[in-house]
This record gives structure tokens, C-alpha cells and sequence, in this order.
């Protein structure tokens, strides 16, 4: 060696070992971290070096470092190589496969990686034009050991990893790579299943000869084949996979059996099986289902079944249980679609695995499945199958102890708690994963139950009538107690089969096929209600069966009385020694369950109930009466069933009055001296309610807790008859009823009014004061007058706040905390009310519009009162509280503003809050947009700090406020408005995703003529562009062309809001161009924008000539192209996109970890065929030349 390069490759040796070296100082790190890095970048004898120090004499580490030195040369410099350097190169790379490594067991994984990476960088560059005989090559080179064998297999699955999976080659090169493999893909193949087969019948031999080394080696070969298989069985044509009669798969089928081969075999064989495309391609994969390949997957089962608690068996089996699955998903695909596959054979054969890994205690593994017998009892043809439908009631019976809870990987009182440990971290991640896989047991019951109605029907019977004659299990820990708690045997049979019974009980009546008597179900009905039990926890399965048993009132009207008796039985109930305040947590959960199933059935069948009214409304009165009995929300949720059955009167009247007696008492106290004094002011309202005092404890000492819980009860108990109360669905019904008021002037239909339209409107002024003064809270002056003990009073509640960061998702852990009687404490007590009578009293505003319709709307100064109080304050209120006012208040009342008050009712609203909204959202963006320039990091350890929070508060105000502009621009049905009614859950509208086909809607056309509305409007539309959220930006973008194409219709446009518009989309392009879907949409609109607008204002086209790097003439010719008006000259869209992409390429935003990324040199290789040339002789020129080009044939008349 040159002694210059010599001294090169020992001062970078010792730079290596200095940068690895553990005890060295940071400086002498770093400094020799500069020397390496600077060798890889500029020196000359790159190359060299890098050949020199790859080969075995030295250290695995120097030789890594060495081979990354000619990987860097070949991806970073590949263009300034000289041709005699890739020669060379090339011809190293095959002689570092071939003897550059030590034996295949001794050599370290690292070194055979970068050998492979650097043969596959030069292939991604020069083969196959310039590298012909490479294939060759690499197959002589396996010929020579095991060790070449590995390498030469791991070169084909980098490459093929690189080419069809990351796809990190230039699209030319890409194609010319896959043309060239698929041309060789025959030949590859069959070299693949030698070397398996081959490998593999040597390995058993050795192993059964004892030559444990030699047989490690060959199993190390068959490992690689089956993962270089991996590569290419997901993508080739399905005629490779399955040629020779489907060799391959025999091959893996055979691997089953091999402990060391199995994983590697069922996960190639699971991507075989997956395959999508082509129903005729696809086809092939049911030769599974021959007698050879399921008894060998059957015995690979049973085997790796007896050592399932170890992890490998356990993945193994799993993956053969997805490999199962999978071809049954193929069966149902092409299953009456072809004509020529019907029952396959061994099919019984193969759903007795399926049910084995059904039953299996692992509850993941009987996941995989649940989705599968689903597909089947779907299918048209699979669900008629006699094989099949044999099998339902096997399948039926296995989900009765599916649906049990249990299995929690903290926990062993289950066989399946041992799998849970291997597939779940934590209880947290098991309770995600249980919901689901319960609902798809119970889909597969639905299912079941509509194809054999009277078969699942007589399970649920039998399960029912056993437990009602089953002695209580308590189990060990609750024994003490004498109730049950969350883990007794108990509780779990009776939860799984509450869940059970309601399942088949929702399809028994929508089946077509034969149902079981209904004498069987009432008799069941009847054995329930007649069942006693003083435990809570079994008292509340028992109503959930009950609740699931309701079909069946239709055939026994007169058994309602005592199913009302049974469930208000359970209203009222308590345990010895308990009170309203001491009850404990698993008492209230059964009560508030109770008055849930009085709403379930009074809203599912008022008609049956509605002869027991009187009764109904005496018995709500009278325990509602009783200071000790129901708590608040009891009693509004009381309140809301009987309003449903109220509304069979059908009578404007007679609801209005029973309205007026049901509100009489809230009348009383909300109108009231008293309550009408503490809502003027904040500082009086804080005193009234205890918010300057100090806490007190016992909340029954607390008399401003009884002021707080009035305000509570008046509130649940307006938005509760609200939401309830209705004018009846059929318009003659209305018109009978004295429910029509009058005609709209603008549409024509009916006006409707609500019974409890006066009663609410006449407590609508309190709110509205109320609201004002909750807004003052937030003024400096009023939060000095908190009580210390009451300083986070006004904070977010911890649920709300683990909701904003995502983290509503995540069940608690399994803790049983049903025998509590903790209350709250003072501060979360004040915390709690002052969130939910703020929530609440929007909700009733939102329900408002939706439920009072037009006199709501048109109510005497309503829309004043709203805009004086409702938007006071707005700068002192907290993004949690404002996004309520938009969410539940301000879109549900746009959305069922009726046509005839837009101009005296949405549009003062809007007005009066767009503006700030701008002000608003502009300054918090502008803090966030500037925190993420300048590259301020959240803190990790501690991700729920107050800026994560006020962050994701700020993104969530302004997708609330984007999609309120939305509904009020663009044209959206009223249906998306509606909310859930069941009880007095804070629920989500629907949310619509608007297209940029999207029109304005008539109040869209309105918001556009209105100066002091639509500026506000169109600058927080395009702003929202280049704000940093991507969600924001796609909301924003469906707004924009509308908005800007009615200004041009109007002849608002100016030269000034031209350039803004346009500049604003250039600039979300900046920010949000890394996002593949957002840069198209953003080149969409600024294409769009750009035709639009340059015909009048030549001012958009100077916005692109000061984009950095872009020349004049560019811009020029593009403009040029756009504003050409003849139509033969007009460049197609295709064209004009990539102009425009071409020239605001240098804006585009990038991915962080794109933007100082190195390029990575490509040269285009000449084309693998060369393009034939046209033959330009012309039809005269052959004619003259006295060819024969076929005109006279034409025309002579058919010999026949």
C-alpha cells in the first residue's frame, strides 16, 4: 500500500476507535467525529480507503466504518466518480461478497448489512444497462459457501425492499429495476425454492446426525431465503407463487413443522394469503384448503399450541391463526363471484381450526376470528352453506364465554390473563382492546341470530334461567362485603350476558326465518321481573336484561305496570345504612342505570306507555317529593321520560300546561328575587355561591351548596324538557293538534310551534344574565375576589383536559370503586358546577334554535339581548370556555336559523363575533406559527404542561370556528346539527367535510353582500392557510374558491385583496407543502385562483416574480400560457399544474427531516429498449411507389 495511504487509513482507524471509545473526553469525540466526516466528504482516496479498511484483519467496527466510507462515495459522489472508480467499485462490491467476510456464524449482522447496502446502492445505479452480467455473478458467488449464499440473499431483499416497499428511487430508475426483475422473476424464484428446499432437507439431516454447527449454518441460509421471499410473494404475479403446482406453498406448509423455520414460513405465508388485486389472481391461494396443506397447518397448530405460553410458539401461532383467516377472507371474496369456486373442499375441516382458535383462551387470537365468522354469516352463499350453518351453534355457544370481562394482565384468576401478558403492558391497554373485541363477538351473535333466530334465542333462555336459579358467587375478595364487586364470578356472567341477551333480542325480530314463540320470551320476561336480588351490581345486569327484553311488551301490554314497578323499584334503591349523601358509587350507578332504561322505554314505545300516564307522572311525583330519595340528576332524567310520553298527546294545549306544571317549580326559584339579584353582577354571584368564601366540609353545612345545586337542578331541568318536548312528526297530526302558526314568506312550509316555546322564552332572560355574569368572572377585578381555597375553580376539570390532549381514549386501569362513598371535594364540587351551568345554559341556547324553531328566532329582542351578553367579555374568557359558544351554541343556531330571520337573526350574531374571532385567532397564531419557527420544543417530560394545552385549546377554537364559517357559507344540510338525546350528555355535532365543489348557500350569498361581515370572514379563511395545523388548512381551502368567486361575480374584488388572496395561498403552500394531499389542493386552488384573477389585476403576476430563484421569463411564459384565449393554444390542466409547480417550487415547505437532507446522486441510464422510429411515408409516396396499402380491398364486395 501506499505509504500516504497508509498514514490516511491509521489516522482514520484511530479516529474511529476515538469517536467509539466510551472513556474519551466530549472534545476528542467531536474532533475526531470532524476528521471522519470531512475524509467521507472531500478526500480522494475515498474509495481506496474505504476498500483497504473493510477487510477482516480489521475490527468489525473499523470495517463498518470502511464500508460506510464506499457507501457514502456511491449515494453522495457518485457523479463525480470517475468511470475506472465504478468499475472498480463494482468489481470489489462482488469480491467483498464473495470472500470479504468470515464465516456466516462468526460474522457480525452489522457487516453483512453494509456489504449488502453497498452492492445494492451500485445496483440501484448501474444495473441492468451498464452491469449485465451481475445476475451471473451473484449466482456463481452463492455457489461458493453458505456465507455468499446469505449475503447474495440479502442483496436481492434490500434491493427489492428499497425498489417496491420504500420506493427511495427516482421514478426511472425504479421502473427500468422492476422491468428487469420481473423479467428475471422465473429464474429468481427457482433459485429461491432450491436453495429452500434444498437448505432445509440438509438441515434436518444434520440435526438428526448431531452436526449442530453445519446444521446452524444451513438454517441460517433457509432464514434468509424465507425473509428475501417476504420481499417479492406480495407483488410478483400470483403464477410464480403458485408454479409447479404450487411448490412454494407446499414448501411453507412443509416448514410448519420446523420449530426454527416455522415463524419465518407463517409470515411469508401470511403475505402470500393477504394479497389483494384481481379476484382471478387471487384465486390460486384456495388450494390451501387441500387435504395436505390444512392437516399440516392443523399439526403445526397443535403442536406450538402446548408450548403457547412461550413468546415465539405464541407469535408463531398467532400468525398462523392470521394465515387462517386469511384465506378464509379469500374464500369469501371469490366465493359467488366465480363461478367455478364453491365449497371448497376440507371446508369442515378447516372451520373446526377456526373454532379452535375461537375457544382458545387467548382472547387475541379469537380477535383474528370474530371478523371472519362475521364475513360469513354475511355472505350471500357461505351463510346458506349446509357446513357452515352446522357450525353456528358452536360458534354461538363460544361467544357466551368470549363476552366474559376477564383476562386483565395484572390479574391471574384467568386462564387468559397469561396471554394477556403477553400481548398487553398494562390493564389500560387491555381495556382498549376489550370493547372491541366484545362488540365483534357480539356482531357475529347478531349475525347468528338472524339466520337462526331460535337457536340463539334458546342459548340466551337457557344462559338466563340458569343464572336466575344460580346461587351468587361472590368470589374471594368480596366476600367480607356480601356484594358482588368487578371480578366476582358473578357480575362477569351476568355482565356477558346482559350483552349477550340485548344482542340477540335486537335482531330476533328482524329475522326472516323462523322465530321462536313469544310465549317462550314472555315467559323470560316475566322470571326476571319476578327476581330478587339485593346486590347492585347484579341489579344493574338485570335491568340492562330487561331493557333488552322490551320487544317482547308489544305481545304483553299488560305486563308494562309491572316492568315499571320493577325499574322504579330499582330508582329508589339503597343499601341498609346508606343516604342520599353516603350512598355508594355502585347504588348511584344502578339508580341513574334505572331512570336510563325509564328514558329507553318511554322513548321506544310511548304509545304503550302513554295509557299508564297518569300513574307514571303520580309515582315521578310523589318519590320525587322526598327530599331524601332523588338526587338532581335523578330527577331530571325522570323528568325528560315523562315528557316523552307527554308528547302522545298530540294536543298544543295539553302539553303546554303539563310543560307549565313541570316547570312550575323551576318558574318559582329561577325567577325568583333572589336568583334574579345574584345573576346581575359577578361579585354578587361569586357570593352567592360561595366562590369568595372559604370551603366547607361537610357539603351538607354548606349552604351556598344548596344555592349551587338549585341553579344545577333549574338548568338540567330546562335543557331536559327542551330537548324532550316536540310538536308531533306527521303535519296533519299538527295541524289537528294546533301546532301551525302560520306560513314561512320565504319557503312556504308550515310554521311549527313548540308547547314549551313560552315557558322556556320566559326564562331565557335570567340565562342570558347569567351567561353575562359568568363572562365578568374573568375580569381582573372579580378573580382577586376568589377565595384562595377556590384559585382553580375556574380551571379545566381533569377529564376535559385529558380529553383535549388526546388521552380520552385511554379506559382507567381495572379498579374497583363500586363500594365507594367518597364525595367530592369543595374545589372540584365549585369546579365541576361552574363547567357544566356554563356548558349547559349554551346547550339550551343551542337547542333552542333546533327544538323552538321560528318563535325562538323571532322572540322580541332575543337577538339584542344575545349579542349584549353572549359575546361580552370575549377578550377576558379562556379558549376552553369560548369553544362551547361556538361549538354548542353558535353552529346548531346557524344551521336551524330559518331562511325567513337570516337578515334579523344570524346575521347580527355574526357580526357581532367574526370580527373578534379574526382579531383573536390572528394573535394566538401568530405566537404559535413564531414558537414553531424559531424552534421552541415542548417539554417531554412533561407533555401536559400549560403551553401543550393551550396549543392544542387554541387548534381545537379555531376548527370549531372554520367549521361554523363553513355552515354558514356553504350549503349544509340540517341534519348535521343534530345531537344525541339520550340523557344530558355533552355531545359532538357532526362535523361535514366540505369539498371545493361546495356553492355558496343563500346565507352564504347574504354573508358576501354584508360589508361588515364578509372582509372578516375572507381574512380568517385565508389566514387559516398558513397557519400551522393541517386540519385547519383543508377546512380552510374547500371556503376559499367560493368566497373568492362571489366577490368576482359581486365586482367586489380589489387589486389589494386580489394580491392577499393569492399571496395566502402561496404562503399555506410554504407551510403546508410537505403534506403530499395539502401541497395538491394548495397548487389546485393557487392554479385557480391565478385565471381567475390575472385577467383584471396584473398585480398576482409580480407575487410570482419575487419568489426567490425564479427568473422573468419564466414567469413570463407561464403567464403567457394562462391568458392565452385561443383554445387549440391552451396548455390541458396536467400542464398547467406542473408550470405553476415549477415555478413556486423553491416556496413548496418540506418535511423537517427533508429540508438539509443530502442529495442522493442518480445518473439515468440509457433506456432498456430503444423507441422504434415512425416510418413518415405518406399514404401518396407508397401509392406513387405502387404498393399495395389496401384502399381497393375495401371496397371489393364479400365473395360469400
Amino acid at each position: 500500500m501506499d505509504p500516504n495511504l497508509q498514514q490516511i487509513v491509521s489516522k482514520l482507524c484511530l479516529a474511529v476507535e476515538t469517536v467509539m471509545n466510551p472513556v474519551v473526553c466530549q472534545s476528542d469525540r467531536l474532533a475526531a467525529h470532524q476528521i471522519c466526516e470531512d475524509f467521507k466528504d472531500n478526500s480522494p482516496y475515498c474509495v481506496q480507503v474505504g476498500i483497504s479498511i473493510s477487510s477482516k484483519e480489521y475490527s468489525p467496527v473499523i470495517r463498518h466504518f470502511g464500508l460506510q466510507l464506499l457507501e457514502h462515495c456511491i449515494k453522495f459522489r457518485w457523479i463525480n466518480l470517475s468511470f475506472d472508480e465504478k468499475q472498480y467499485l463494482k468489481q470489489n462490491s462482488l469480491q467483498l461478497l464473495d470472500t470479504g467476510t468470515k464465516y456466516l456464524l462468526e460474522e457480525e449482522l452489522h457487516v453483512k448489512d453494509a456489504i449488502s447496502r453497498i452492492v445494492v446502492e451500485l445496483m440501484k445505479r448501474e444495473w441492468p444497462q451498464n452491469w449485465q452480467s451481475l445476475m451471473t455473478d451473484l449466482h456463481n458467488i452463492s455457489q461458493h459457501g453458505e456465507t455468499q449464499t446469505e449475503l447474495v440473499l440479502m442483496v436481492f431483499h434490500r434491493l427489492v425492499e428499497d425498489v417496491v416497499a420504500f420506493q427511495n428511487v427516482p421514478n426511472q430508475r425504479r421502473r427500468e429495476i422492476l422491468q428487469s426483475l420481473t423479467a428475471q422473476i422465473s429464474q429468481l424464484f427457482h433459485f429461491f425454492l432450491t436453495l429452500l428446499e434444498t437448505h432445509a432437507a440438509q438441515y434436518k439431516l444434520l440435526v438428526a446426525e448431531g452436526k449442530e454447527r453445519d446444521s446452524l449454518a444451513l438454517n441460517r441460509v433457509s432464514q434468509s431465503v424465507l425473509m428475501t421471499l417476504t420481499g417479492f410473494v406480495d407483488w410478483v404475479n400470483m403464477s410464480h407463487v403458485v408454479e409447479n403446482n404450487g411448490r412454494l406453498l407446499q414448501l411453507l406448509c412443509l416448514l410448519l413443522d420446523d420449530s426454527s423455520l416455522q415463524l419465518h414460513a407463517a409470515e411469508c405465508l401470511l403475505l402470500v394469503v393477504s394479497r389483494k388485486g384481481k379476484l382471478e389472481d387471487r384465486k390460486p391461494i384456495l388450494i390451501l384448503f387441500s387435504e395436505g396443506a390444512m392437516s399440516t397447518i392443523l399439526t403445526a397448530a397443535i403442536a406450538a399450541e402446548k408450548a403457547s405460553l412461550d413468546e415465539y410458539y405464541y407469535l408463531f401461532l398467532k400468525r398462523l391463526c392470521q394465515v387462517l383467516t386469511e384465506i378464509g377472507k379469500q374464500l369469501v371474496a371469490l366465493w359467488g363471484t366465480d363461478p367455478e369456486v364453491g365449497v371448497p373442499p376440507n371446508f369442515s375441516t378447516y372451520l373446526e381450526a377456526l373454532l379452535a382458535f375461537t375457544v382458545h383462551k387467548s382472547q387475541m387470537l379469537g380477535s383474528f376470528t370474530q371478523t371472519l365468522w362475521a364475513l360469513f354469516l354475511r355472505h350471500e352463499h357461505i351463510s346458506k352453506d349446509e357446513t357452515l350453518v352446522s357450525f353456528i351453534p358452536r360458534v354461538v355457544t363460544a361467544a357466551t364465554q368470549s363476552l366474559l370481562k376477564v383476562g386483565y394482565p395484572s390479574q391471574n384468576n384467568y386462564p387468559s390473563c397469561a396471554y394477556s401478558k403477553l400481548d398487553f403492558d398494562s390493564d389500560e391497554e387491555f381495556n382498549m382492546f376489550f370493547p372491541r373485541y366484545r362488540a365483534e363477538v357480539a356482531d357475529t351473535v347478531r349475525l347468528a341470530t338472524l339466520l337462526q333466530p331460535k337457536l340463539t334465542f334458546s342459548i340466551a333462555y337457557d344462559w338466563l334461567k340458569t343464572q336466575l336459579q344460580k346461587p351468587l358467587d361472590i368470589g374471594e375478595v368480596g366476600v367480607e362485603k356480601g356484594i358482588c364487586n368487578l371480578s366476582s364470578p358473578s357480575f362477569l356472567e351476568w355482565d356477558a350476558l346482559g350483552v349477550f341477551l340485548e344482542s340477540v333480542m335486537l335482531r330476533l325480530m328482524a329475522s326472516t326465518n323462523d322465530k321462536p314463540d313469544t310465549t317462550e320470551g314472555i315467559e323470560l320476561l316475566q322470571r326476571v321481573l319476578v327476581y330478587q336480588t339485593q346486590d347492585p351490581l347484579i341489579l344493574s345486569c338485570l335491568l340492562s336484561c330487561i331493557s333488552a327484553l322490551f320487544p317482547l311488551l308489544l305481545y304483553t301490554p299488560e305486563t308494562i305496570p309491572v316492568v315499571l314497578d320493577k325499574i322504579f323499584g330499582a330508582v329508589i334503591f339503597n343499601l341498609p345504612g346508606q343516604t342520599k349523601g353516603t350512598r355508594s358509587r355502585a347504588v348511584k350507578n344502578v339508580r341513574q342505570h334505572a331512570c336510563s332504561i325509564v328514558v329507553k322505554i318511554c322513548k321506544q314505545y310511548p304509545a304503550l306507555i302513554f295509557p299508564a300516564f297518569d300513574s307514571l307522572y303520580s309515582h315521578i311525583k310523589l318519590i320525587s317529593n322526598d327530599p331524601e330519595q332523588l338526587s338532581q340528576m335523578e330527577k331530571t332524567i325522570l323528568v325528560e321520560a315523562i315528557m316523552l310520553i307527554s308528547n302522545q298527546f298530540n294536543d298544543f294545549e295539553k302539553q303546554s300546561a303539563f310543560i307549565k306544571e313541570i316547570l312550575s317549580p323551576v318558574h318559582e326559584l329561577w325567577t325568583s328575587k333572589e336568583f334574579t339579584q345574584a345573576f346581575l353582577a359577578p361579585d354578587i354571584f361569586m357570593s352567592y355561591v360561595g366562590l369568595d368564601q372559604a370551603a366547607v366540609e361537610p357539603s351538607s353545612a354548606d349552604t351556598c351548596g344548596i344555592n349551587r345545586s338549585h341553579i344545577s337542578y333549574c338548568i338540567h331541568t330546562m335543557l331536559g324538557v327542551l330537548k324532550r318536548s316536540k310538536w308531533p312528526d306527521d303535519l296533519q297530526a299538527c295541524q289537528r293538534g294546533g301546532f301551525v302558526i302560520g306560513t314561512s314568506n320565504v319557503t312556504g312550509s308550515p310554521i311549527l310551534r313548540n308547547p314549551a316555546t313560552s315557558h322556556i322564552l320566559a326564562l331565557l332572560n335570567n340565562l342570558i344574565t347569567l351567561l353575562k355574569t359568568q363572562n365578568g368572572l374573568w375580569l381582573p377585578d372579580y378573580l382577586r375576589l376568589r377565595h384562595p381555597d377556590f384559585e382553580k375553580a375556574y380551571d379545566l376539570l381533569e377529564v376535559d383536559k385529558l380529553a383535549i390532549l388526546g388521552k380520552n381514549g385511554i379506559p382507567p386501569p381495572c379498579i374497583d370503586n363500586t363500594d365507594s362513598t367518597t364525595c367530592k371535594q369543595p374545589l372540584a364540587r365549585v369546579k365541576s358546577f361552574l363547567g357544566m351551568i356554563h356548558d349547559n345554559s349554551y346547550h339550551i341556547l343551542g337547542n333552542a334554535g333546533q327544538c323552538l324553531g321560528y318563535e325562538f328566532y323571532s322572540a322580541s329582542n332575543i337577538i339584542t339581548f344575545l349579542q349584549d351578553s353572549v359575546f361580552s367579555y370575549q377578550e377576558f374568557i379562556p379558549d376552553y370556555r369560548l369553544r362551547p359558544v361556538i361549538r354548542v351554541f353558535m353552529k346548531p343556531f346557524i344551521l336551524n336559523c330559518p331562511k325567513d330571520c337570516y337578515t334579523s337573526a344570524a346575521l347580527p350574531l355574526l357580526i357581532k363575533l367574526c370580527p373578534y374571532m379574526l382579531q383573536r385567532l390572528s394573535g394566538k397564531w401568530q405566537i404559535i406559527n413564531s414558537r414553531f419557527q424559531i424552534g421552541i420544543e415542548h417539554d417531554d417530560d412533561n407533555p401536559e404542561s400549560q403551553e401543550v394545552l393551550e396549543d392544542q385549546l387554541t387548534r381545537q377554537l379555531t376548527r370549531e370556528y372554520i367549521e361554523l364559517l363553513a355552515y354558514g357559507l356553504t350549503k349544509k344540510s340540517h341534519s348535521d346539527a343534530q345531537t344525541d338525546d339520550i340523557g344530558m350528555e355533552d355531545t359532538e355535532i357532526t362535523k361535514p367535510t366540505p369539498h371545493k365543489e361546495d356553492s355558496l348557500s343563500e346565507l352564504g350569498h347574504l354573508c358576501m353582500k354584508t360589508d361588515a361581515l364578509f372582509p372578516s370572514m375572507l381574512f380568517c379563511i385565508f389566514n387559516g392557510l398558513s397557519w400551522n395545523d393541517t386540519m385547519v388548512c383543508q377546512r380552510c381551502f374547500s371556503l376559499c374558491w367560493p368566497m373568492v368567486k362571489q366577490l368576482l361575480l359581486d365586482g367586489v374584488m380589489t387589486s389589494e385583496a386580489a394580491v392577499f388572496v393569492f399571496s395566502s395561498v402561496l404562503s399555506g403552500l410554504q407551510l403546508h407543502g410537505q403534506h403530499e394531499g395539502s401541497q395538491a389542493n394548495l397548487l389546485n386552488l393557487a392554479l385557480q385562483l391565478y385565471e381567475a384573477l390575472r385577467p383584471q389585476f396584473i398585480e398576482v403576476k409580480e407575487i410570482l416574480i419575487q419568489i426567490p430563484n425564479v427568473s422573468k421569463p419564466a414567469v413570463e411564459n407561464f403567464d403567457d400560457k394562462i391568458l392565452q384565449s385561443c383554445p387549440q393554444k391552451q396548455l390541458p390542466e396536467k400542464k398547467k399544474k406542473e408550470a405553476l409547480k415549477n415555478i413556486v417550487f423553491e416556496i413548496i415547505g418540506k418535511n423537517l427531516g427533508q429540508q438539509f437532507r443530502r442529495e442522493v446522486h442518480y445518473k439515468n441510464l440509457p433506456p432498456l429498449f430503444k423507441p422504434r422510429r415512425k416510418n413518415n411515408t405518406s399514404i401518396v409516396e407508397s401509392e406513387s411507389s405502387g404498393k399495395d396499402i389496401g384502399l381497393c380491398s375495401l371496397f371489393q364486395p364479400n365473395s360469400d
